[in-house]
C-alpha cells in the first residue's frame, strides 16, 4: 500500500513538473516585447520606412554632386559612327564638252568615324579633342575630252584628322562650373535638412512614446476615480434611502460616477489608438503586444559643453543650412548677370590630317596642318526687357536669402540660450517632482496600511492613490518635455 501510494506521489510529482515547465515556456515565448526609447528612437532611424526615405535623400544628393563632378573632372569620351554605306546617283544632264545630256551612274561606299574627348576645366574652359577617320569608295563617270564613251573613274579615299579646340568664355562664370557649386551646395544642405528630418521623427517617436506611458498611468488614475465615484455614489443612494441627503444630491454622486465611467472608456480607446499609431510609427504590425519602460534622466548638460554650445550657436545646424542658402541664392544672381551685359569667348584650334587618294592607281597623298584664334564679343541690345527682369529677380531671391540668413542667425542664438534655460528649470523641476513621487507613494502605503486596519475608508484610501497617480502624470508630463527640449537643442549641432 505505501509502495503504491509513493508511485503514485512520483508519477504526480512529475506530471506537475511537466505542467510548470510547460506553462513556463509558453509564458516566456507569449511575454510581450520590452522596448525601451533608445530602441524605438533606432529602429525609427534604422528600420523603418521613413527612416530610408530620409536617408535616401541625401543619397540621391550625394550621388548628383558625384555624378556633377565625374563630369567636371574627367573628360567625357564618345565615339561615334557609321556603318559602310553604299549609295547610287542617276543624274541626266550635260558632262564634260557633252553638246546633249546624258544620263549618268554614281557610285560611292563609305565609312565615317570620329572619337570626341570633351574636358571641363578650373578656368571655366573647355577643351574638345576629336580623332576622325574617313573611308571612301567613289565610282563616277569620266567627263575627260578624250575619254572614252561611258567611261568612270574610281576613286579610293582614306584620311585621318585630328583637331583640338579651346574654348574659354570671359566677361561671364563658366556654367559648367556654376553648376557643380549647385550640386555641391545641395549635397550639403542635404546633409543638414537630415538631421532636421531626424529630429522631427526623434521627437515624434518620443512623444508617442511618452503619451503611452501617460496614458497606462492614466488608466490606473481613471479607475481609481471610477471606483471612487462608485463607492460614493453606492454611499449616497443609502443616504438617500435613509433620508439623509436630498434627491438632487444622490442624482450629483450618480452622474458623477456615470462620468467617471465615460472618462475611464475615453481614455482605454485613447490608448488602444496611440498604440496603434506607435506601432505604426515604427513599422511594426499593429496586432503585436510590447511593454514600454520609464525612461531614466540622462545626467544635466555640464558646464563645458554648455558653454561650448553657447559660444558656437553661429556653427548650428539651422544657421549654416541659411548660410548655404544665401550664398548659392547670390552666386546664381552674379551668373545671372553676368550673362545680361557684355559677354566674350576666346576660342583657340589645331588640327593636322593625313591620307592619301587613289584614282585610278595614280595616289595623291594629303598632308595637312591648321590653326586658327578667334576672339568674339556680344552685347544685347534689347531684348524687350526679359534679361534685366531675369537678372532683378535673381538679385531679389538674394536679397531674401539674406535677410531669412540674418533672420534665422537671431533665431537660432535666442532659440538655443531659451532650450538651455528650459533644460536647466525642466531638470530642477524633475528634481523635485520625483521626490514628490516618493512623498505621494509613502502616502498611499500609509493609507493602505491604515485601510487595512479599518482606521480609514476605502475612499480615502483611493484619494491617496489618485493623488499619487497624479502626481506620476505631472511628472511624466514634465520628462516629455524635458526630453523633447533635449532632442531640439542637440540637434542644432553637427555631430562630433
Amino acid at each position: 500500500m505505501i509502495r503504491i501510494l509513493s508511485q503514485n506521489m512520483i508519477k504526480s510529482g512529475g506530471l506537475i513538473f511537466c505542467i510548470f515547465l510547460l506553462v513556463s515556456m509558453c509564458s516566456s515565448y507569449l511575454r510581450a516585447e520590452e522596448i525601451t526609447l533608445d530602441d524605438a528612437l533606432e529602429l525609427a532611424i534604422s528600420q523603418t520606412a521613413r527612416g530610408g526615405m530620409i536617408q535616401g535623400n541625401l543619397e540621391v544628393a550625394e550621388q548628383n554632386y558625384f555624378a556633377r563632378r565625374i563630369n567636371f573632372y574627367v573628360p567625357e569620351i564618345s565615339i561615334k559612327g557609321s556603318v559602310p554605306s553604299y549609295n547610287v546617283d542617276e543624274s541626266y544632264r550635260f558632262f564634260g564638252g557633252a553638246d546633249q545630256k546624258q544620263l549618268y551612274k554614281t557610285r560611292d561606299l563609305g565609312f565615317d568615324s570620329f572619337i570626341e574627348l570633351n574636358q571641363n576645366l578650373l578656368t571655366g574652359g573647355d577643351i574638345v579633342v576629336t580623332a576622325n577617320l574617313l573611308a571612301r569608295e567613289d565610282r563616277y563617270p569620266n567627263t575627260r575630252m578624250d575619254a572614252e564613251a561611258e567611261s568612270f573613274i574610281n576613286e579610293i579615299t582614306r584620311r585621318g584628322f585630328f583637331t583640338l579646340r579651346y574654348t574659354q568664355p570671359l566677361l561671364k562664370p563658366s556654367e559648367s562650373k556654376n553648376r557643380l557649386h549647385n550640386t555641391h551646395d545641395d549635397y550639403r544642405i542635404a546633409k543638414l535638412e537630415k538631421i532636421e528630418q531626424e529630429t522631427a521623427l526623434k521627437k515624434e517617436v518620443t512623444e508617442t512614446y511618452l503619451n503611452l506611458i501617460k496614458l497606462s498611468v492614466n488608466n490606473e488614475l481613471y479607475d481609481a476615480r471610477y471606483q471612487s465615484a462608485y463607492l460614493q455614489a453606492e454611499i449616497d443612494s443609502m443616504k438617500f434611502m435613509d433620508g439623509i441627503i436630498s434627491e438632487e444630491d444622490w442624482l450629483l454622486s450618480t452622474s458623477g460616477r456615470l462620468e467617471a465611467e465615460l472618462d475611464k472608456t475615453e481614455i482605454e480607446s485613447e490608448t488602444v489608438e496611440t498604440r496603434r499609431a506607435f506601432s505604426i510609427l515604427l513599422d511594426r504590425d499593429v496586432t503585436e503586444q510590447f511593454e514600454l519602460s520609464e525612461p531614466k534622466v540622462a545626467a544635466h548638460i555640464d558646464s563645458i559643453k554648455r558653454e561650448r554650445m553657447l559660444s558656437s550657436w553661429e556653427e548650428s545646424v539651422p544657421v549654416k543650412k541659411a548660410d548655404l542658402q544665401y550664398k548659392k541664392a547670390q552666386r546664381e544672381a552674379d551668373y545671372q548677370a553676368s550673362g545680361h551685359g557684355l559677354t566674350g569667348d576666346l576660342t583657340a584650334s589645331y588640327s593636322t590630317g593625313q591620307g592619301f587618294v587613289k584614282t585610278d592607281g595614280d595616289r595623291n597623298d594629303i598632308d595637312t596642318k591648321g590653326w586658327g584664334v578667334s576672339l568674339n564679343f556680344s552685347y544685347p541690345i534689347w531684348d524687350g526687357g526679359s534679361s534685366g527682369a531675369a537678372v532683378k529677380a535673381a538679385r531679389i531671391r538674394a536679397d531674401q536669402a539674406r535677410l531669412e540668413y540674418n533672420q534665422e542667425k537671431q533665431n537660432t542664438r535666442t532659440e538655443i540660450f531659451n532650450l538651455m534655460n528650459q533644460l536647466d528649470v525642466g531638470y530642477r523641476r524633475l528634481g523635485i517632482m520625483k521626490k514628490q513621487i516618493d512623498l505621494a507613494f509613502d502616502r498611499l502605503k500609509i493609507a493602505e496600511s491604515r485601510m487595512a486596519d479599518g482606521q480609514i475608508s476605502e475612499i480615502t484610501y483611493l484619494e491617496s492613490k489618485i493623488f499619487h497617480l497624479e502626481t506620476k502624470t505631472q511628472y511624466l508630463d514634465e520628462l516629455k518635455k524635458y526630453l523633447l527640449n533635449r532632442i531640439e537643442l542637440e540637434s542644432k549641432f553637427l555631430r562630433e
